[in-house]
């Protein structure tokens, strides 16, 4: 079965590059490390072309098609679908077990939607995580 919903193999590329970029970015500019002379608006772009560049590079870099896609290929995607979904579970788990006992939950709407956000950020990041790493321990193993 072939899947419909991947990328040709060249996006992965692209995602790898798009990705770190993307985070330093967002995160120099959420910080104030950068863009504390610009005015809201442009604050705000480069805000939003930083978050969109780190999102379409992890979209790109999980999504895309590798060299060989075989059903070896397509079984290490859905164990690292499982181990991410495990992953993100045990995390919400840790979060709320310390949220019951420090009586403490994130402030206001923006502080729930960073909550939210990081766990769906811990999804994809565990899935390519858990993907790449048996990807190369299979190599690793074929080549001896």
């Amino acid at each position: 079965m072939k899947p419909f919903y991947l990328l040709p193999n060249r996006f992965k590329r692209i995602g790898f590059y798009l990705f770190p970029v993307g985070i330093i970015f967002w995160m120099a500019t959420q910080l104030g490390w950068m863009g504390s002379g610009l005015s809201h608006s442009d604050r705000v772009a480069i805000l939003s072309l930083s978050f969109f560049s780190f999102l379409f590079g992890l979209y790109f870099s999980i999504f895309s098609k590798e060299r060989i896609e075989d059903e070896c290929i397509q079984t290490i995607r859905l164990k690292s679908f499982q181990i991410s979904a495990i992953t993100q579970m045990l995390f919400f788990m840790i979060a709320f077990g310390a949220m019951f006992i420090f009586n403490s939950e994130p402030e206001g709407n923006g502080g729930l939607a960073a909550f939210f956000l990081a766990a769906i950020v811990l999804f994809w990041l565990s899935y390519l995580i858990a993907f790449n790493s048996t990807l190369i321990i299979n190599k690793y193993k074929a080549d001896d």
